[in-house]
Formats: C-alpha cells, structure tokens, sequence
C-alpha cells in the first residue's frame, strides 16, 4: 500500500486520523521504507538511550524498536515523510528518530524516570 498520488499526504493523514485510522499510514510503503532507512543508518541503536543519566553506563545501549516523529504526526501530517528539516543557520536536522519503547514512552510523558518506591510516596497530606 502507498500514499494515495490523487491527493496530498497532509489531507489524506487527517483523514485517517478522522476516521481513527492512522494505523493505515504506518501500513504504507512509503512509511516502511523510510523507517527501514532511518533504522539503517543508525544501526538499529536507540538513540536517546546512551543519553539517560537514570542508567548506568554499561546499560546504555538498546536495540531500537521504533521511529519517533519528532513533529507527531497528528499534530502535523503535512511531515508524516519528512526525514530533515532546514534550520535558518541553514543547518540540516534529522527529526525522525530511532528509539526503544522504554524511550519512546519516556518521550510521549508515557513513564516516569527512575526508582517508582522513590516517586511522590503516599502521605496523610495527599488524603
């Protein structure tokens, strides 16, 4: 399956989120291949993984098992397939991103960091 060529990849992704059928876009060629290369030239790694300051070091390293809109593609669908976005310096940043599923849910506020037992503990003030 691949974009639709009689209409624009923005307008038919908000018709699929309209219709609660976004999961049609992550089903197209298009998406697969552009995920597959992303997945590629970072050798499958996470990429925010080696980052977390929660992990020890030789725990920082994860097979990634997703590709993250940096722009979601709900909020905007008119980047769906885009790879890089020009800076104004005229730089060149890639926002798709290979991550973990523990990251990913880290980054969509999904999971907290951390210890749980450590977290907000339950005390008469919070009754």
């Amino acid at each position: 399956m691949r974009v639709p060529a009689d209409r624009s990849l923005a307008d038919w992704v908000r018709c699929l989120i309209h219709d609660d059928k976004l999961y049609k876009f992550y089903q197209t060629s298009d998406w697969r291949d552009l995920r597959a290369a992303v997945m590629e030239d970072h050798h499958n790694e996470c990429e925010f993984h080696k980052d977390r300051e929660d992990l020890p070091i030789d725990k920082r390293y994860a097979r990634a098992d997703t590709v993250h809109h940096e722009f979601e593609v709900k909020k905007r669908p008119d980047m769906a397939l885009t790879r890089y976005v020009d800076e104004p310096d005229g730089t060149r940043r890639e926002v798709l991103h290979p991550l973990c599923n523990d990251c990913h849910n880290i980054v969509h506020g999904r999971k907290l960091m951390g210890n749980p037992n450590k977290r907000n503990p339950v005390t008469e003030e919070w009754w």
